[in-house]
């Protein structure tokens, strides 16, 4: 167990909207635990199960609850885990461009002139994370890794059921 940790995630893949450390489970961060957010990122940390803050690009001391020099007799009671767990979600802020949407099968509109009229729509979409924080509480909740290619479905959804709306 070291005495200080480093979190980072530098390798972020392609299409990768938000990556968690550690991917399952809660972390054991020691008190002074060094933080790394690259410029492209942004991390939510959460403990408890709650977010307590959100960390722009830079290197930032996190200060737990979690006194390693006495880490474990805290948790013996625990069983040997710590009661002392937490999350990070580094969030990438680039723009995501050039993803595809398109309606699977045809919608059907009543035309006053032409009748019944069968459409299909396609097209072309860019996505940008704005609030990190709401993003991850209310779309990603506890999954280890969100890409574009796994929320495509979500994303085509959202757009079709727009698309319907301003054609209705």
């Amino acid at each position: 167990m070291a005495i200080i940790d480093v979190i980072e995630y530098p390798n972020e893949r392609s299409g990768e909207l938000v990556h968690r450390i550690p991917e399952n489970g809660s972390g054991d961060f020691a008190l002074g635990s060094q933080l790394i957010v690259r410029e492209s990122q942004q991390a939510v940390f959460y403990r408890d199960g709650k977010a307590l803050d959100t960390f722009g690009p830079g290197r930032h001391t996190l200060e737990t609850k979690n006194i390693p020099l006495l880490g474990g007799l805290i948790n013996l009671p625990f069983g040997g885990r710590t009661p002392f767990t937490a999350e990070v979600y580094f969030v990438s802020m680039r723009d995501f461009t050039d993803l595809k949407w398109g309606s699977a099968q045809p919608l059907v509109y009543r035309d006053t002139e032409l009748g019944m009229v069968r459409l299909r729509a396609f097209g072309t979409y860019s996505l940008r994370v704005r609030d990190p924080q709401l993003f991850v509480n209310q779309y990603v909740g506890q999954q280890g890794s969100v890409t574009t290619g796994s929320s495509e479905d979500f994303f085509r959804g959202l757009i079709l059921s727009e698309f319907n709306d301003l054609l209705g």
